[in-house]
């Protein structure tokens, strides 16, 4: 069995992999808890059940979730040596780049409120819980994968336990 030297960077990757993974597994939990009629975290107290688009947006996310996870444990588990190296970095940094640009529309309003040129007493109901909510949590998400993308070389297959 081939080795990896362990270096901080190494030590680094793989906690960002368990973390993603992490991330992963509680977006999907919070999927799960809104089809199951849970209303926290959506706007006005709002039901997927009473919404067609949020409906199908949740029934897609949950496996999206759950794939999500598989992806960012790949490079630190022994079964991801089965996955083609080009998929494998097509997936981690194709979700990277998903959850990134999904957040990228609040990057104004999260510069205007740390100049203070803005106040979050401006920001309207849906900007608040886009700016404070669950923005931060896909950029989050996507630094989070950004890390593992760019150390899983460094980790090897080898790591996987």
């Amino acid at each position: 069995m081939e080795t990896t030297r362990d270096t901080g960077w190494n030590r680094v990757a793989l906690g960002a992999g368990y973390a993603a993974a992490g991330w992963a597994v509680a977006f999907a939990l919070v999927h799960v808890y809104w089809l199951a009629d849970g209303r926290l975290g959506l706007p006005d107290g709002r039901s997927v059940w009473s919404s067609t688009p949020l409906l199908v947006i949740d029934v897609i996310a949950i496996p999206l979730c759950a794939l999500a996870a598989a992806v960012a444990l790949a490079p630190l588990r022994r079964w991801g040596a089965r996955v083609p190296t080009r998929l494998l970095g097509f997936a981690l940094w194709g979700t990277t780049a998903l959850l990134v640009l999904h957040a990228a529309p609040s990057v104004p309003d999260w510069i205007a409120l740390a100049a203070g040129s803005r106040s979050a007493a401006e920001l309207d109901a849906m900007a608040r819980f886009a700016v404070f909510g669950y923005e931060p949590f896909f950029l989050a998400g996507g630094l989070l994968f950004a890390v593992t993308s760019l150390g899983r070389r460094g980790l090897g297959r080898s790591v996987a336990r």
